[in-house]
């Protein structure tokens, strides 16, 4: 397995950091897709990981998770349209 960090088409200019407005500016629907569906399972881990123990339910709050899959799911729609 290549564990390497790989680009997201042809954008070397998009950066890890950039904000939604430059995401939205520099890449394709389908790209930007990508980028909610990978963040959105980053959430769906985060949320089943809050009801593991009290611990992680403090590093990972079950409502905090749940609105930003929410929100992810809106914009993917919008994208999707």
């Amino acid at each position: 397995m290549d564990a390497s960090i790989k680009k997201i088409g042809d954008h070397p200019d998009v950066s890890l950091f950039a904000t939604n407005e430059e995401l939205y500016e520099k890449l394709t629907p389908k790209e930007l897709m990508l980028i909610k569906l990978v963040k959105l399972e980053e959430f769906a881990d985060d949320l089943y990981r809050s009801t593991q123990s009290d611990y992680h339910a403090e590093l990972f709050p079950a409502d905090k998770s749940w609105f930003k899959i929410k929100e992810l799911l809106r914009e993917c729609r919008k994208l999707n349209k």
